[in-house]
């Protein structure tokens, strides 16, 4: 099965999935020979295998995706709406090059990463393990750990000859004991908060669906608090999990160093001077702060 989206332009889809940043490479695989990007996207209890890629139209691109034939029209309903989201099919671009421009010290990070655009989580709860995970450790050490989570829940789809990784769902993920995490090299306490995370979800004490329509306040007011979530990890899944455009995790130190490495500012600015500095990139901040993040990886 086939589907399409067209996407107003700029978007430079090899360049994108070339940086799914700092996510574990076993949920996705991406092909350069014919610029692809797969992997399962789970909908409700179904992990349904997608294959998304775009053609050149004009100014404009279309994307592509295609998934197995047995798909329902609810299931593709769903599936529309997270590649929408994940590939973020509505924002204006232009927009943003256009407000972050009027900075000299920007055009040269506009250049070199023109077209770009994030590449979302494949739903909430997925977005918030990966934070709470990611809390205090190096990239390179929290997507190990990621992915030893995710042989645990060891669930995976057949697809056009390969083998998915699923990630693990809140009920796989409640049922497990403290010491199952512990023996992948979870702390403690990073143990707890991601099983007791899981456990809240399942139990209905946090509605993941209700956050998609509420405000930031209500969201900050929902999560937290939840034990293991604090500020800078609920503006990462308000980042990377339901992708508004306006959040500034203005405490987080890669952000600070690329602010200072882009500006020239000595030594590092604070918390209180990114926000500062910040009031002038609304309401892209966002997406401000994913490419300051990508000019680190440079």
């Amino acid at each position: 099965m086939i589907n399409g989206l067209k996407v107003r332009g700029p978007f430079d889809f090899e360049k994108a999935i070339r940086r799914p940043l700092a996510r574990p490479s076993k949920l996705f695989i991406v092909r350069m020979d014919d610029v692809s990007y797969t992997r399962a996207i789970r909908v409700q209890s179904r992990a349904i295998p997608v294959t998304v890629s775009v053609t050149p139209s004009h100014d404009d691109v279309v994307l592509h995706w295609t998934m197995p034939d047995d798909v329902s029209f609810e299931e593709s309903m769903h599936i529309e709406t997270t590649i929408r989201r994940m590939f973020c099919v509505d924002e204006d671009v232009e927009a943003f090059y256009e407000t972050m421009s009027r900075r000299p010290m920007w055009n040269e990070l506009i250049n070199r990463f023109y077209g770009l655009r994030p590449i979302l989580d494949g739903d909430l709860f997925e977005s918030m393990v990966n934070v709470i995970i990611g809390q205090q450790l190096n990239v390179k050490f929290a997507s190990t750990l990621v992915e030893r989570l995710i042989d645990l829940g060891d669930e995976r789809v057949e697809w056009e000859g390969s083998t998915l990784a699923v990630f693990p769902s809140p009920e796989r993920v409640a049922s497990w004991a403290y010491e199952d995490l512990r023996a992948l090299s979870f702390s403690q306490r990073k143990a707890e908060y991601v099983i007791d995370f899981a456990r809240a979800v399942v139990d209905g004490r946090v509605n993941l669906s209700k956050l998609w329509t509420a405000t930031e306040e209500e969201i900050y007011e929902t999560l937290l608090p939840l034990r293991g979530i604090g500020r800078w990890t609920v503006e990462c899944v308000l980042l990377f999990g339901l992708g508004r455009r306006d959040v500034l995790p203005a405490a987080d130190i890669g952000l600070q160093n690329a602010i200072h490495k882009l500006y020239g500012i000595t030594p590092r600015p604070d918390e209180d001077e990114v926000r500062r500095l910040a009031e002038l990139w609304r309401p892209w901040r966002s997406w401000a702060t994913y490419y300051l993040w990508q000019s680190l990886n440079e």
